[in-house]
């Protein structure tokens, strides 16, 4: 069982990596879904209607495959199922303003694997709001914990979501399983 280990906690990424313009007044945020935590709610500057960001998505895919092929893991395949599930978080986060595996109603990862029937609980989640995909995905493996998640030889598939509401204003949700 995935579920369970230690907490990464919420890390602000600004000493992780140099943004690609001045900064405004959000935070850059990561966490990983290896245990409960209170969602963060975000104050957006000038927000914007939801948008999906496919290419971005294709992109963090691309780059945790090309981790694990460099230490000798097999590489993740894109599940449909498993990137509805993405998606769903990334959509959530963004149209209710807040940061976290856990919404502001107390609807952990555990309870949304279980609402979505996944068939095995050996699953584990990264999730980020941050400027760019490349920032995020330095970020998840800048952080061990997420590193974790991304280099898991048990897992096999992947989804990923990506949804914007600003400009360096984005959500990036990883979601992997057996």
């Amino acid at each position: 069982m995935k579920f369970g280990a230690v907490l990464a906690g919420m890390l602000t990424l600004s000493l992780l990596s140099t943004p690609p313009s001045p900064p405004t007044a959000l935070s850059r945020l990561v966490a990983n879904s290896h245990a409960a935590e209170a969602p963060i709610t975000l104050g957006l500057v000038n927000p914007k209607y939801p948008a999906n960001v496919g290419d971005a998505a294709s992109a963090l895919v691309a780059d945790v495959n090309a981790e694990r092929v460099k230490r000798g893991v097999p590489a993740l395949v894109r599940d449909d199922a498993l990137e509805r599930f993405a998606y769903a978080k990334a959509v959530e986060m963004a149209a209710r303003g807040y940061f976290g595996h856990t919404d502001p109603n107390g609807i952990s990862f555990q309870d949304r694997l279980r609402t979505w029937r996944w068939p095995t609980t050996y699953a584990a989640e990264n999730i980020a709001f941050d400027w760019d995909e490349e920032h995020a995905h330095a970020a998840f493996m800048n952080s061990p914990p997420h590193a974790q998640n991304v280099l898991d030889p048990n897992e096999r598939k992947i989804g990923v979501g990506v949804v914007t509401v600003g400009e360096h204003a984005t959500f990036y949700v990883e979601d992997f399983s057996q």
